[in-house]
């Protein structure tokens, strides 16, 4: 695997490994206020804001390492009984419009957190958290993964150009019943 690709995996993995102690913690806090209300009938306040923001921001942190890990949902009925150059081309096409996809959300999400800035908008709850703080985090999140798209699929179109269908392959292509059987 090229640099590029080994760094950008390990970022993935670093940053789904984070995402998943901020899952932890926030289950630990929902615990926390659930048995309060219970036992004492008392609330913190705000646990069911901060979820909502965790996991808006762990999906987009997690989707990047999902791709790598071939995770993401693909309806793959024809492409398994293609020959390998026409799977890795189909792979590429997929990529692309992954792509186009990734960047047309970003766009809009960076328009959301933009318009969020310049307006000084809050959340309307006790917390009043300024709303540019997650929606920020949950920005780059989605910048991050578009950039990991972009990486797997140059990743992709290189090994396709130096003949290395195989390679390209592992790297772009869905999982399949029998890897998962490996696992």
């Amino acid at each position: 695997m090229p640099p590029l690709l080994k760094y950008t995996e390990r970022f993935s993995r670093a940053c789904v490994w984070i995402c998943g102690i901020l899952l932890f913690a926030t289950a630990f806090m929902i615990a926390v206020e659930v048995v309060l209300r219970k036992v004492f009938s008392v609330s913190m306040g705000g646990a069911d804001e901060i979820s909502s923001y965790v996991l808006a921001i762990t999906c987009s942190w997690s989707f990047g390492y999902a791709l790598f890990q071939k995770a993401h949902v693909r309806i793959d009925i024809v492409y398994i009984k293609l020959p390998p150059k026409m799977k890795a081309f189909l792979d590429s096409i997929a990529l692309v419009m992954f792509l186009i996809y990734m960047s047309t959300l970003s766009y809009f999400a960076f328009q959301v957190l933009k318009r969020s800035v310049e307006r000084g908008s809050t959340a309307n709850t006790p917390l009043q958290t300024p709303l540019w703080i997650p929606q920020g985090i949950w920005f780059f999140g989605l910048v991050s993964f578009t950039l990991v798209i972009l990486a797997i699929l140059a990743g992709t179109v290189i090994f396709q150009i130096k003949g290395q269908t195989s390679a390209a392959l592992k790297l772009a292509s869905s999982g399949t019943v029998e890897a998962e059987k490996d696992l």
